[in-house]
């Protein structure tokens, strides 16, 4: 009778360490969406906020908190790329532009596979005196991953490091 315990307590140990050990490799490592389980189409949601200062050699500079959701933009799964576009104004004299270009592959991992963020200042806030540009790109999102890029750009041109802005681009696969 003792023999058939230690058995049975031997037999559930190694279906414990069978069971538990695979499921918290499972978590641990991100898993890949099979066509099985995932569609063809992947929406890809987020937001761009911006602090943005607009220098002045006359009184206080303009200081602005501008934000910006974007309605979600849908990828087929292995079919080129999609091009998004964000802008927000300060202070009467600047603009800033953000670019960037979306893919989704097989898996349903998305890609920026390029973004540029361009700082505009003159008289107005519709512009075309570029004065600053930053370029990024491999943010990586695997399928139900968020991630975060921080873009700096500032009135190169110019030579006026306080004439900015400090870009948060956050997207949701």
């Amino acid at each position: 009778m003792k023999e058939n315990g230690i058995r049975h307590y031997s037999y559930r140990s190694a279906l414990w360490r069978a069971l538990v050990i695979p499921a918290a490799a499972a978590i641990a490592v991100p898993a890949l969406a099979t066509d099985a389980q995932a569609t063809h189409q992947r929406a890809v949601t987020g937001n761009v906020s911006m602090r943005i200062m607009d220098w002045e050699n006359f009184g206080s500079n303009t200081v602005c908190n501008r934000g910006v959701t974007f309605t979600p933009v849908t990828l087929t799964k292995g079919s080129g790329s999609t091009k998004v576009r964000a802008w927000c104004k300060c202070g009467g004299e600047i603009r800033v532009e953000v670019h960037f270009r979306l893919a989704a592959d097989p898996n349903g991992v998305v890609r920026v596979t390029e973004g540029l963020v361009l700082f505009y200042e003159e008289d107005t806030e519709n512009n075309t005196d570029l004065d600053g540009s930053s370029a990024f790109r491999n943010m990586i999102l695997f399928p139900g991953a968020s991630g975060s890029r921080n873009i700096h750009v500032w009135n190169q041109n110019e030579n006026q490091p306080d004439d900015k802005a400090d870009v948060t681009l956050t997207l949701r696969n």
